[in-house]
């Protein structure tokens, strides 16, 4: 049965906010206990679900920020479970889980997870994870249709369809330009190989050899330091993300020389 608590806010918490509302999914009801023993220490609302059946019939009561969920169910299968939850909500997807093959974690992404953190655990890693997501999913709330991005660095401009680094337009290729344009519109989120192949090539079957090549093109024009990405980063044998920094970000175009790349 599904088991809510709320503590009043505390110094140190998620992003300050007493109403974050968390889901746990696990079979386990001790797993189950420690999670919400853990998590209810922060202000924060957290439901509980013993599998994916209770688990999509309180989605739409609970509406909840982020999901934490085990893969490995006795009677459902898990990465189905990722794919109608990711259907039903834009909300962070982070799998605990004891299925940690190299094959399990890449299918739980390709399913819709945001992350995956193996069982047995650190607490401590598992909030600053949820953290991050829940700082990246509070980001991107600001910026729904992003076209525009802009910190110290780097500027694109989807509408004047012009992309500066250090105050000087960078000439980027048709390929190039789509794939950034793609990878930013997803900004925070993993965008898949196929995503990114059909976005840059329109689908004609390139080989995936060429979107790594382009995206090696695209890191040695905007990033600071290509060997050690900033913008674009890998997310290993699924895809890409284009990582925002919005604390460094301006709101409007400046005036630049334009320069040859």
């Amino acid at each position: 049965m599904a088991n809510g608590t709320r503590k009043e806010p505390a110094r140190g918490g998620f992003n300050g906010d007493a109403a974050l509302r968390v889901l746990v999914v696990d079979p386990s009801p001790e797993m189950r206990q420690l999670l919400q023993q853990a998590l209810s220490a922060e202000p924060m609302q957290v439901y509980v679900a013993s599998g994916p059946t209770e688990a999509l019939a309180m989605l739409p009561v609970v509406t909840p920020h982020l999901i934490l969920t085990e893969l490995v169910f006795p009677d459902h299968d898990g990465f189905r479970f990722c794919q109608q939850l990711r259907a039903a909500t834009s909300s962070p997807i982070l799998v605990i889980s004891a299925a940690r093959s190299n094959q399990d974690i890449v299918r739980a992404f390709d399913m819709g997870a945001d992350d995956f953190i193996p069982k047995p655990f650190a607490l401590i890693e598992l909030q600053a994870r949820m953290q991050a997501h829940l700082r990246r999913q509070a980001w991107q709330g600001h910026q729904r249709a992003l076209t525009y991005y802009a910190d110290d660095h780097l500027v694109i401009d989807l509408n004047l369809q012009e992309v500066r680094v250090r105050g000087q337009r960078v000439r980027l290729s048709r390929i190039e330009y789509r794939l950034l344009a793609c990878l930013l519109q997803h900004a925070g989120r993993v965008v898949r190989h196929e995503t990114l192949l059909q976005a840059g090539w329109e689908d004609q079957g390139w080989d995936p050899h060429y979107l790594k090549l382009y995206i090696r093109h695209l890191r040695n024009k905007i990033e600071p330091d290509p060997s050690c990405p900033r913008y674009i980063v890998t997310v290993w044998g699924v895809g890409y993300r284009f990582c925002p920094h919005p604390s460094k970000a301006s709101s409007q175009p400046q005036e630049f020389q334009e320069v040859e790349p």
